[in-house]
């Protein structure tokens, strides 16, 4: 009778940690389902052992791995039947500056700031429930143990967008670890989202708007320029702040938004306006060099962009300072672009175009939009019953 038929035998001998002329390894032996003998399985770990100046805390991040193995085989595992390699077995929170570094090298300044902070929270959270947990280990109810962590185990409030975002980017990551051999499934791909809350925002009125220039106009020109590229040419902020002085062609009225900084990802023409050509023709752009961003610090040209939070927290300073409610957002000046382009009579089709959208429902959306003087229109145009 096979080895492997002989419910009196064990169909493993466990994982010792052993050390020859050869180097670090852990060793066990498994029954092969091919012959019914048993085969040794060897696991080397002089890699990692370099990582380690002391021996001491060598052996005991080896033997974790051995009693893992263990563990594994107790419940039926076989690496026979299972894809397995060292990389699972590095800790969590070290594959987490992996995942920083090649984000680095590919995102955005204001999209790496989110994945820093996750990270952060992330593996500090490691830190208190998991310490050296290794990266193949972390499963479904460690993912949620971790939400409740974010959602409520923090002194910090935190809204439903937030916790999506969160689950967003963490879904990302084991993504990223999965694509690298790091882990095998996505512990957060059944974390269901948080119903978030319809965004607030209302359309800005042609006196408030006014009110706007007027405060921007002797303190930061430059903002005035942004908000004529967000109303006029419905470019939004974050791709605005991405603009270069290259991307800008004044002689036919137009700036190109590459595809790497547009939110749909695909490169588009924007059109500019007479009074914003004008605008940036007062900038005198020739005299700057090409790979300047149009806005750097003070809102004038420079060699690093500013962040787009900078330009909300000047935003909400403004806005304070004049009294508008907190709807009325930077944002809210593209909605209010669109919904006039609308009312003034330019088909839809048109402004989906120009207002950079994929579907003409989106478009058409902002048509109805709160509009602060729809009860003064009606009241002035309705025909008398």
């Amino acid at each position: 009778m096979p080895i492997s038929q002989n419910p009196l035998l064990l169909s493993y001998l466990p994982a010792t940690l052993k050390h020859d002329t050869n180097g670090w390894y852990v060793e066990y032996y498994v029954i092969s389902p091919i012959d019914g003998q048993f085969q040794r399985i060897r696991m080397k770990l002089n890699k990692i052992r370099k990582r380690y100046s002391s021996l001491t805390e060598f052996k005991a991040y080896a033997h974790s791995i051995a009693i893992q193995i263990n563990n594994k085989l107790a419940t039926g595992w076989s690496p026979f039947n299972a894809t397995d390699n060292l990389r699972m077995y590095i800790p969590l929170k070290k594959v987490l500056t992996y995942f920083l570094d090649e984000c680095a090298k590919e995102l955005r300044p204001d999209t790496m700031r989110s994945y820093k902070s996750f990270c952060h929270i992330f593996g500090t959270w490691l830190d208190l429930e998991a310490p050296g947990l290794q990266s193949g280990s972390f499963n479904k109810v460690m993912a949620i143990r971790y939400m409740d962590y974010f959602y409520t185990g923090r002194k910090s409030i935190v809204s439903a967008v937030t916790f999506n975002n969160q689950v967003k980017i963490a879904r990302s990551f084991f993504n990223w670890c999965i694509e690298k051999c790091y882990t095998v499934k996505n512990p957060f791909d059944t974390i269901r989202k948080k119903r978030a809350e319809t965004k607030k925002r209302i359309l800005i009125p042609p006196v408030e708007r006014s009110k706007i220039v007027a405060y921007w106009q002797d303190r930061k020109p430059g903002y005035v320029v942004l908000c004529q590229l967000v109303f006029t040419s419905l470019i939004r902020p974050k791709e605005i702040l991405m603009i270069k002085i290259r991307d800008i062609n004044l002689s036919k009225k137009y700036i190109v938004i590459p595809a790497d900084n547009a939110k749909t990802h695909k490169s588009r023409y924007s059109t500019l306006s007479n009074e914003l050509c004008q605008l940036l023709t007062d900038m005198k752009l020739e005299n700057i060099p090409e790979n300047y961003y149009l806005f750097s610090t003070g809102y004038v040209p420079g060699q690093k962009a500013l962040l787009t939070a900078q330009a909300r927290k000047d935003w909400d300073k403004m806005r304070k300072a004049l009294e508008l409610p907190n709807e009325m957002q930077l944002y809210s000046l593209r909605d209010s672009g669109i919904n006039s382009l609308l009312k003034e009579g330019v088909d839809a089709l048109t402004v989906m175009q120009h207002a950079d959208h994929h579907d003409l429902s989106i478009t058409t959306r902002y048509a109805s939009h709160a509009d602060p003087k729809l009860i003064s229109i009606i009241n002035e145009r309705a025909p008398k019953f």
